[in-house]
């Protein structure tokens, strides 16, 4: 006897659809009280494939696990069963783990290049078939997907966002796209699916999604690659840097344990550079070994100015542009170690650095420690003497500006003695003329040092009360 097993894909959010046997449809429907029976902790079903043997180990259609059955076995229990939907298939009900329902776009199905991040590095120029894997079978008569093939970027990192005409197709879990003319070398492709691929059931195997896939790149040309999470994020091989062509993997996900462990060493040392971001660059031949290049190739990270005044934005201390480096990622240590030879552009908002290797370069950027500019106002300090904009307030007391990033302001009588201390942690701090007691300080001449790193400066206060 052939048991035919079918579909039935149920998570949450779904209709859910339960199977059973023919020969155990009459029986189970027999139960009048669905309450009788206890609710089970799970959902999600699977869609197995077909078995003609009585006792079977069945695939499921993503390939990723396999049930083994024998029939007359329950899978289900009689409350599941009493309380399925509206539809009842033939077949036999399997369980799956609930990690793995609803999987949706699987990724790229291909031999060649690298998949990393949901997108598929290194696609050969001539690849006639460009296959998506889903977790499920695409029904050929209810699925209307629309689908966008577009060029995003050239092989000079050149933003087109060009259709490209490609035909298309299905089979089984795939949706076969063909191009119709070559994949340009060193090229950035999106490819857009709707949510309209569906399954057999004329349920969604994946919401709208846009993917991403890339070219190899001819070594005979200069090439700039781009990462795909944020496009300022660069590198520029030369020509002839490899002896056949390649292509690059670019990432910027800071997540990775060992830029973790090296971001939390620097957070844990004051004075220490400010992580902004990173790409890791992993290089290999148009066969997907992995191939270092034969000349300086140059990698460069943004960094965010919106008013261009030079002061890097959203960062915690007040950091410079000036003092803009790229760090190599010492992955055996966890280290960040400063590379000497990267050049600022401040027009661009970058920071670029020739490198001879490919690994994990970061963006980071030395506290500002530079006292030069740094001073203090009103002074002298004289509350009552009725010009408040010339002499300063109570309300108002004295206040240091154009401070470093961090480092101290203290405060000293005549005879030396430590009046007050502070910490700096704002371009600007306001002293309220009170000592380390609270009290307010006499009249008088005191002195003021600013301290940041190894760099020192310092000045005369007058108090006039």
């Amino acid at each position: 006897m052939i048991y035919n097993i079918f579909a039935a894909l149920a998570h949450c959010g779904y209709e859910r659809q339960i199977i059973m046997h023919r020969k155990i449809f009459t029986i189970l429907f027999a139960f009048s009280a669905a309450a009788a029976f206890a609710a089970p902790a799970h959902c999600g079903w699977e869609r197995l494939r077909s078995s003609d043997a009585p006792l079977a180990v069945v695939y499921a259609s993503t390939g990723a696990y396999e049930v083994a059955y024998t029939v007359g076995e329950n899978c289900a229990s009689p409350y599941e069963l009493t309380q399925a939907g509206n539809r009842v298939w033939s077949g036999y009900l399997s369980m799956v783990p609930s990690s793995l329902v609803n999987q949706g776009f699987y990724g790229f199905d291909s031999t060649a290049g690298v998949t990393m991040d949901g997108a598929l590095w290194g696609a050969p120029p001539g690849l006639a078939e460009l296959k998506l894997l889903f977790s499920t079978d695409i029904s050929t008569s209810l699925s209307s997907p629309g689908i966008s093939v577009t060029q995003v970027l050239t092989s000079t990192g050149a933003e087109v966002n060009a259709n490209w005409p490609v035909s298309m197709t299905y089979s089984g879990q795939r949706l076969v796209i063909v191009p119709g003319a070559s994949w340009p070398k060193g090229s950035v492709f999106s490819v857009y699916y709707s949510s309209s691929i569906v399954d057999i059931n004329g349920l969604p195997v994946s919401g709208a999604t846009t993917v991403y896939f890339s070219v190899v790149m001819d070594h005979q040309a200069e090439n700039t690659a781009a990462a795909l999470t944020d496009r300022r994020v660069r590198v520029l091989i030369p020509a002839n840097a490899y002896d056949e062509d390649f292509f690059l993997t670019l990432s910027t996900d800071a997540g990775r344990q060992e830029i973790v462990a090296a971001n939390t060493k620097l957070a844990a040392l004051p004075g220490s550079p400010e992580f902004l971001n990173l790409v890791n660059v992993r290089p290999y031949d148009a066969s997907g070994n992995p191939a270092q290049p034969n000349s300086a190739c140059v990698v460069t990270l943004p960094y965010p100015d919106a008013t261009g005044d030079g002061i890097v934005d959203d960062t915690t201390g007040r950091l410079k542009a000036s003092n803009l480096a790229v760090w190599l990622l010492d992955e055996e240590r966890q280290l960040w170690v400063k590379q000497t030879g990267a050049a600022l552009d401040a027009s661009a908002r970058s920071v670029s650095l020739p490198v001879s290797h490919f690994s994990s370069y970061g963006l980071l950027a030395l506290p500002d420690t530079d006292v030069d500019s740094s001073y203090a106002f009103p002074v002298p300090f004289r509350p009552n003497a009725g010009n408040p904009a010339r002499y300063g307030t109570w309300a108002g007391g004295i206040t240091f500006t154009s401070l470093p990033a961090y480092g101290r302001v203290r405060i000293y009588s005549i005879s030396g003695a430590l009046v007050r201390d502070f910490g700096i942690a704002a371009p600007t701090l306001k002293w309220d003329l009170k000592n380390a007691d609270g009290q307010l300080v006499a009249s008088g001449v005191y002195l003021w040092e600013i301290t940041a790193g190894k760099n020192r400066k310092t000045g005369k206060l007058v108090v006039i009360k």
